[in-house]
């Protein structure tokens, strides 16, 4: 949602810059990427995956420092345990979505090889997966989470209890980074200038108005899913270096990886950095 937000509210191209959004698969993203046909992409898990194996990416700004999708499971289901046996579906195996789906079950005592995980590579397509009986459950962010909740659709689980992932922010190569940064500072700036906004209470009941009109929701609907999905944004695109740590430790362990990282690793925090001093000035 920043992004669309902060496009509409014109935060980008008073940096100079007019992103094109487009919905991919977080691995497809991530390959297109590092093939330069992207410049940027705001899947965080994926990435970290590709930068943990090798690619030459790194994390540039954080829109979450947490997660803030639940898991959400067809009506009869009342309990996590419930789905031993049955389909979950998730974006992708190795993005922050399927890992938090491997983390939520495990957390609740259950091996994850005795479900069985569905990447259906958007958010969409999970969602009717879901409502259509394909699946037993899915992850979720808000607003869907409530208008599914308002649907009977029962809430199992919430993300940020067993996974310590950033899903949302913005990756750049780091070849791009090198030889246009001008590109992603004007980009960063224009994500800084949405998330004040977005954190400045004056602003709350606009923000809520854009939530019901994008995504065709009642006011009340939009407004529980504002204040769900705003305990998971970053107030000036960081995110905790403990935070972090505890972040690779769970990419590591889930990969198989033994080599060990650092926050350094994944991030390239300069151009934020110039960006936070450039607005306090």
């Amino acid at each position: 949602m920043p992004y669309y937000f902060g496009k509409d509210k014109g935060f980008f191209a008073a940096e100079q810059i007019e992103p094109q959004l487009i919905v991919m698969a977080p691995p497809t993203a991530i390959a297109a990427l590092v093939a330069g046909e992207l410049d940027f992409s705001a899947t965080l898990g994926a990435a970290t995956s590709a930068i943990m194996r090798g690619l030459p990416l790194k994390r540039v700004f954080y829109v979450q420092h947490d997660p803030s999708h639940a898991l959400i499971a067809q009506p009869e289901i009342k309990s996590v345990q419930e789905l031993i046996g049955k389909v979950i579906a998730v974006t992708a195996l190795t993005d922050a979505v399927g890992m938090s789906a491997a983390l939520v079950l495990k957390g609740n005592g259950i091996d994850p090889g005795r479900v069985t995980l569905l990447a259906t590579q958007v958010t969409d397509n999970a969602y009717k997966a879901l409502t259509s009986r394909r699946v037993a459950a899915t992850l979720m962010a808000p607003p869907y989470i409530e208008e599914l909740e308002a649907k009977g659709y029962r809430r199992l689980a919430e993300a940020r209890t067993y996974a310590p992932l950033s899903f949302i922010g913005l990756v750049a190569s780091t070849d791009s980074l090198t030889k246009d940064p001008t590109k992603a500072y004007g980009l960063i700036a224009g994500l800084h200038r949405t998330l004040v906004y977005l954190h400045n209470p004056t602003n709350r009941h606009e923000v809520i108005q854009y939530i019901a009109g994008f995504h065709k929701i009642d006011l009340p609907l939009a407004e529980k899913a504002f204040a769900t999905q705003m305990q998971s944004y970053s107030k000036d695109g960081t995110k905790p270096r403990a935070a972090v740590e505890r972040e690779i430790d769970v990419y590591r362990d889930t990969l198989k990886i033994v080599k060990p990282f650092t926050p350094d690793d994944l991030e390239d925090m300069s151009l934020l950095r110039k960006v936070q001093r450039a607005a306090k000035g």
